[in-house]
């Protein structure tokens, strides 16, 4: 997913106020039928120019780059109802903008966009503050959908749905061929054969590292662990008050001792993805691979070289543990109708038509840099060859597209920026630092299922 931040960035004590809703009593966020006032929205202030000004207005926030080609092509072809678009901030921004009106019960959109990961915290206990869409028949378009992207909007339920899948971040390598072939170099597919072609890189007098572990990175690690077969969250909306906690596995230990080897090896970098100098690095070829999203080609790549023709970057699969590694994602986001929608059925309408014919589609993808989570657009013949210039005009998309489709999906907590905050601490201080992984993850773990606890969740396994 395009975006200038790839981490949550929600402050931890707003996620609290609403993880402490999971206990809570009362009444639940939405009425079990819905709002249907057509005409509340009548006075509300849009970005974009309407095309009916008369009809039924839908307010809707949104970040996706070009998402204003989205919103005029919705109003050109929907004469009875027009989106109302404005950017109620990017990510962690908008997050804390939306828990603002739940706090005041007015003010929220009838739309969201959220990310994935994020969507737990507004769902957590009695209290829910997204609509279930599968009673406005979004269960008749799963096949639309990949299964990976169609099961971090159902939260494990059969029939219940909470958002209109987007995009995704199919998890690939970046590898600078430039710098390969000039050392001869063959490029892996293990990450025994990673290690060893920086030992390689390294000797032959490539002066700069294999890679960046970066020392910020959250959800990029779960992809990490999740690779090696481990899964460390657990949530449900169907049990919403349980969440399961367990980063003491030894897949985890396996990924992050490979990680803490490699850095005391000298052959990584573990610096922060998000600052300038690890932007300016990766332009000057002092990193041979990016172990990553594929959003990080419109995040980064395109954002360190001023010209298609100076990047020297390709995409590979990512490296395997073993022939049966599962393929992985970071990051994707979807459409949410909020329990304050003015009219929960025309909000429904508009998630579910936002990106919902094959114009909006593709100019997701070729305007907005999104990877569909849509199964038609991944099976297309124009999108599989799709060239791409600061990839050497590679048709990238025959290789990302199978992890797409491969992708069976992962869990989040409803406090997951505090989980993430406290992960983070934790992996650096491993990775970077050197101190012992055993002691790390099982101190993560008891830390965090004390504070579940705290917040009035019973803890549960993750198996």
């Amino acid at each position: 997913m395009l975006q200038s931040k790839k981490i949550l960035s929600v402050l931890a004590a707003a996620a609290t106020v609403l993880s402490l809703a999971a206990c809570s009593s009362g009444s639940s966020g939405a009425t079990n039928s819905g709002n249907s006032d057509k005409h509340a929205n009548d006075s509300a202030s849009c970005t974009n120019k309407l095309v009916h000004p008369n009809a039924e207005k839908v307010t809707v926030w949104a970040w996706y780059p070009a998402f204003d080609k989205i919103v005029d092509h919705f109003n050109n072809t929907h004469s009875d109802i027009q989106v109302c678009w404005n950017n109620g901030g990017q990510g962690g921004a908008e997050y804390t903008h939306f828990q603002n009106t739940i706090k005041a019960g007015k003010g929220a959109p009838d739309v969201i966009q959220l990310e994935y990961e994020a969507m737990p915290q507004f769902l957590a206990g009695q209290k829910k503050y997204l609509v279930d869409l599968g009673k406005y028949g979004l269960n008749s378009h799963k096949s639309d959908y990949t299964s990976g992207a169609w099961n971090s909007v159902t939260f494990g339920s059969s029939s219940s749905v909470y958002a209109v899948p987007v995009d995704a971040g199919p998890f690939v390598m970046y590898v600078n061929q430039a710098v390969f072939d000039k050392y001869g170099v063959s490029v892996p597919t293990t990450w025994s054969q990673f290690e060893e072609a920086g030992k390689q890189l390294k000797a032959k007098g490539y002066q700069g590292m294999l890679t960046n572990w970066q020392t910020d990175g959250t959800a990029v690690n779960i992809a990490l662990f999740a690779q090696k077969g481990a899964k460390v969250y657990k949530y449900s909306a169907n049990d919403p008050t349980k969440v399961g906690i367990d980063f003491n596995q030894s897949s985890v230990k396996d990924v992050l001792a490979y990680w803490q080897k490699l850095a005391k090896e000298g052959l990584i970098d573990t610096a922060d993805q998000s600052s300038t100098d690890t932007m300016k690095k990766f332009g000057a070829g002092l990193y041979a691979t990016y172990v990553q999203a594929s959003w990080f080609m419109g995040y980064y790549v395109k954002g360190a070289f001023k010209t298609a023709e100076s990047s020297p970057f390709k995409i590979y699969t990512a490296p395997k543990w073993s022939s049966s590694s599962p393929d992985v994602n970071q990051g994707g986001s979807a459409f949410a109708v909020t329990y304050q929608a003015k009219d929960t059925k025309a909000s429904a309408e508009v998630a579910r038509e936002l990106y919902g014919d094959n114009y909006s589609r593709n100019s997701g993808v070729t305007d907005g840099g999104l990877f569909p989570t849509w199964t038609s657009t991944l099976a297309s013949s124009s999108f599989i060859n799709q060239t791409y210039p600061y990839l050497e005009n590679e048709k990238a998309n025959q290789v990302i597209a199978p992890v797409a489709k491969g992708w069976s999906g992962d869990q989040f907590l409803p406090f997951q920026t505090y989980a993430y905050d406290a992960q983070q601490k934790a992996f650096a201080s491993i990775v970077k630092s050197g101190t012992s992984v055993d002691s790390g993850v099982a101190k993560l773990t008891s830390s965090l299922q004390s504070y579940a606890k705290q917040q009035g969740f019973t803890v549960v396994s993750v198996k």
